[in-house]
């Protein structure tokens, strides 16, 4: 019953469709982001190249909801933590990194160079849709 109680008291401070990883759509109803050869749908969690799905886990997802959510607007590790998971960044946490590394890879030319997910020094990360 206390598990109960608690999942209740955090679901009433925070609505289903903000908490992370859920689906819904973008500001103004949108749930389908094109940029370049890719089409991502937030309504059914997906991402294709040319009408080839490319598999994301739940973590690559909610980043990149976050960052589309977002374009050309620099975000800070701590912002894109807390609203892609949820949580503080610890002092030393990393993950952020290795999951836009992760994402350069899958939808960047040259993840070296990236053109849709530019680092922002001192900031953190930026979505640059199609110029």
């Amino acid at each position: 019953r206390e598990l109960l109680a608690r999942v209740r008291a955090v679901l009433k401070r925070k609505p289903v469709s903000t908490l992370p990883g859920a689906p819904g759509a973008l500001h103004g109803g949108q749930t389908l982001v094109q940029f370049g050869p890719f089409e991502f749908n937030l309504a059914n969690r997906t991402l294709t190249r040319d009408g080839t799905q490319i598999s994301l886990t739940s973590g690559e997802y909610a980043l990149l909801r976050v960052l589309v959510s977002h374009p050309n607007n620099p975000l800070s590790r701590e912002k894109l933590m807390d609203m892609a998971r949820g949580r503080d960044l610890e002092v030393f946490d990393r993950s952020i990194d290795v999951q836009i590394s992760r994402l350069r890879r899958l939808i960047e030319k040259d993840s070296d160079k990236p053109s849709y997910i530019q680092t922002v020094w001192g900031v953190g990360y930026v979505f640059v849709p199609d110029r």
